[in-house]
């Protein structure tokens, strides 16, 4: 066998894929925690899976339409529909314990971190939550079309638009810090890992771009179709597109690793944890795919990231890089 290094991460094995049923309509996010795979869907509800039997454990109805955006954190769940709302679940009792009001169109994504939650709306807003009052923090505008995605990472907000940027927040000021120009079509997802930003777009691309600088480092070509859902793991990103297909990416040397096939429509949304992939597509199901990347699983994260930045780069640069733009 090949000795596996940063450039040869060994080869993906796969187990069984389990096809989860029951959603009447296209999913359109997807989560996971621990045993618990979380799906919001076309058919205005939520859904709450066990991984192991692949069981439907509680489906979630309050929502007037469409389901666009789940995350999930401790025991809460947290979902952004096209009723302009964002609303807060018990996993336990599966009851709304909040609805919070503000937006005036679609909420396309939701992000949590700690006491803060943060959506982006077809209203070209992007606003902040005080998960404990279900009080809005602060409204951010500068995106000139609607965004489709939010994350969150310390102090910062990233955004993917429509209008075919990515822009970085500051939470506390809610101020712009950067615009990230590259794409030529809308932005569809955003993940963030470190200091990388990871973009899939309309434009059939995956970008993967230095949060400091806002330089776009590579780009990763392959898919046929519109990228519409990114996450990542480790040295593995994870992309799901309209083509179908799910792709996993190795980010050091940009390498398709694995394609799958399975799901009949689009592929909406995708998500990584452990050792499982999840898939959620406009076939209504939702695909779980066990993987093992062979023989080396200790390839970590740091590696790519130690490639791009000197020592002290970022201790010298950080406050120089992180001027709000006028744009």
């Amino acid at each position: 066998m090949a000795q596996t290094t940063p450039e040869n991460p060994g080869e993906i094995q796969f187990s069984r894929v389990k096809v989860l049923e029951g959603h009447t309509n296209s999913v359109w996010s997807v989560g996971i925690k621990d045993n618990l795979i979380i799906s919001g869907s076309y058919d205005k509800t939520i859904k709450i899976w066990d991984i192991g039997s692949g069981k439907c454990i509680k489906t979630l109805k309050g929502h007037k339409k469409y389901i666009m955006s789940v995350v999930i954190k401790d025991n809460l769940i947290i979902s952004g529909s096209g009723d302009n709302t964002i609303k807060i679940w018990d996993i336990e009792s599966g009851k709304c314990i909040k609805t919070l009001e503000g937006h005036t169109d679609y909420v396309w994504s939701v992000a949590i971190k700690d006491n803060l939650i943060i959506s982006g709306s077809e209203d070209k807003t992007i606003k902040i939550w005080d998960i404990d009052t279900g009080l809005c923090i602060k409204t951010l505008e500068g995106h000139a079309n609607w965004i489709n995605s939010v994350a969150i990472k310390d102090n910062i907000i990233i955004s993917g638009s429509v209008d075919k940027t990515i822009k970085i927040w500051d939470i506390d000021s809610g101020l712009r810090i950067k615009t990230l120009e590259g794409h030529t079509l809308p932005v569809k997802s955003i993940a963030i890992k470190d200091n990388l930003i990871i973009s899939g777009s309309s434009d059939k691309t995956i970008k993967i771009w230095d949060i400091y600088s806002g330089e776009c480092i590579k780009t990763l070509e392959g898919h046929k179709d519109w990228v519409w859902s990114v996450a990542i793991k480790d040295n593995l990103i994870i992309s799901g597109s309209y083509d179908k297909t799910i792709k996993i990416w190795d980010i050091n040397t940009c390498a398709c690793l694995k394609t799958l096939d399975g799901h009949t429509e689009c592929v909406t949304s995708v998500a990584i944890k452990d050792n499982l992939i999840i898939s959620g597509s406009a076939d209504k199901t939702i695909r779980i795919h066990p993987i093992t990347l062979l023989p080396n699983e200790s390839v970590k994260f740091q590696q790519v990231i130690n490639s791009y930045w000197l020592p002290g780069y970022l201790d010298q640069h950080l406050m120089d890089c992180f001027n709000p733009d006028n744009d």
